[in-house]
């Protein structure tokens, strides 16, 4: 049984009116840096495909504590970022997760400067032919060998996928997918901010 993972925004929507909604990173330095091999304006991108981070930059984020000062354990942020809380990268590895690397940001509070240095990002290498082709729906623009995939009909290939805890399938690559195992730990501590859609695949 495989899963999307996502932010929890019916979560978010709900602790708004209740007064007791999470810290937002609402703006970052992503869009100034600048990294070998990847233009200027596009290093949100680097989460979308594999590559050896030799020299991992200085990557801050930004948020008001007038806003809000409680953290959650998936960070919402402005890049769509998977970025979790560090007892959240703990756990993972105690539990044996891999394929994962993790990087530092900084959270910087625009209102007094103060930096929480308690998130990293999650880093996924697993890039998989992950989609059972056969039973999903999508188009396929040739010129730019680019996949457009039907919402919905989306089928995970159960035997390639079993060896995977986390990844991302190469033929979309925007969405990222967890096994039960991951859904067991987040749900069994109880961290808030995830949120898990149930995947179609072709053995369900």
């Amino acid at each position: 049984m495989f899963y999307k993972l996502v932010f929890d925004m019916d979560r978010i929507d709900e602790s708004i009116k209740e007064g007791i909604n999470t810290i937002y990173a609402e703006t970052s330095n992503i869009d100034e840096i600048e990294y070998k091999g990847i233009k200027k304006g596009f290093f949100d991108n680097i989460i979308l495909s594999e590559w050896d981070i030799n020299d991992w930059p200085d990557v801050e984020f930004y948020y008001s504590s007038k806003a809000s000062e409680l953290e959650s354990e998936y960070l919402l942020n402005a890049k769509s970022w998977p970025i979790i809380h560090k007892k959240v990268m703990q756990k993972f590895n105690e539990e044996g997760i891999k394929g994962v690397e993790y990087y530092p940001i900084k959270l910087v509070d625009v209102v007094n400067k103060n930096i929480n240095n308690s998130y990293v990002l999650m880093y996924v290498k697993n890039f998989i032919d992950g989609y059972d082709m056969q039973k999903s729906q999508y188009r396929f623009n040739e010129k730019y060998n680019f996949y457009t995939f039907i919402p919905h009909e989306i089928y995970l290939d159960e035997k390639k996928c079993s060896n995977y805890d986390i990844f991302r399938c190469t033929k979309n690559v925007a969405a990222l997918y967890v096994s039960e195992k991951i859904k067991r730990i987040i749900e069994e501590n109880e961290w808030i901010g995830f949120a898990f859609y149930k995947q179609k695949s072709n053995l369900v």
